[in-house]
């Protein structure tokens, strides 16, 4: 496989399918099968003698891929006990195994990237980034988290304050200056964050589901390094599940 010639990542998109989480294609075997399967239709046999894997690791990673609803299969005509597997959908974009950046190497960009430029721009093109594959049913949940809590890293440098009252005040009048958001704080057994006119779904269609990933992320950073933990953060409340404001759960 070369840069120049990625495998071919197709999707469903209509809007009643489910979702497909980009994570289901980091297994070098899946990559393997969907080069098989971009340049056309292939019974099981020919996929198993391709790849030099045992037939139930490659069932398996089938099955995971007709789950997905990337691939899927018919019956052989002339042979009722064989299977032709086929890519379907909609073709979205690509991906490149060969192509994988370092994540040092990627820290470094993101960084500069953010340093250089002006953070609500910054944001605002992540976000129209994610919302235009949000359109294609890509979920890139766990990406957008890893972006925020580059961001996050960045942002902490520009709010610490060792007093904790402080750097709250810092992390609230920072989202509104940037236009990101208004934040309010209750401390309980855990930080529950507030967010109003949250920069990432108040503009988004009701999903169902909370869509503040990016922001997620960005929480954990700030918070984690903070307290130097690991920080989980859960979202309860979102624009995106009709809530009038998103609610932000962060502890240890």
């Amino acid at each position: 496989m070369t840069t120049s010639d990625p495998i071919q990542i197709l999707l469903n998109k209509k809007k009643n399918k489910k979702r497909v989480n980009i994570d289901i294609i980091k297994s070098p075997m899946k990559y393997e099968i969907l080069d098989l399967l971009r340049h056309g239709e292939m019974n099981f046999e020919d996929i198993v003698k391709n790849l030099s894997k045992t037939k139930t690791a490659v069932s398996l990673h089938l099955k995971d891929l007709r789950d997905e609803k990337i691939v899927d299969y018919r019956i052989d005509s002339s042979d009722s006990r064989k299977r032709i597997y086929f890519m379907k959908a909609e073709m979205l974009g690509s991906v490149d195994s060969d192509n994988v950046r370092s994540k040092n190497k990627t820290k470094r960009l993101i960084r500069s990237f953010i340093q250089e430029g002006d953070i609500e721009y910054n944001l605002l093109l992540v976000h129209t980034f994610k919302t235009i594959l949000m359109e294609y049913g890509m979920e890139i949940n766990h990406v957008m988290k890893n972006i925020g809590n580059h961001i996050g890293d960045y942002i902490f440098a520009q709010v610490y304050n060792e007093n904790f009252d402080d750097f709250l005040f810092n992390i609230s009048k920072y989202w509104a200056d940037n236009n990101l958001g208004f934040l309010s704080f209750e401390l309980r057994h855990n930080i529950q964050i507030t967010c109003r006119q949250s920069f990432e779904s108040v503009k988004l269609e009701e999903t169902g589901f909370p869509e503040c990933h990016l922001e997620v992320g960005m929480f954990e950073s700030i918070f984690g390094n903070y307290f130097n933990l690991d920080m989980n953060v859960r979202e309860t409340k979102c624009h995106s599940m009709g809530d009038d404001v998103c609610l932000f759960e962060v502890g240890p």
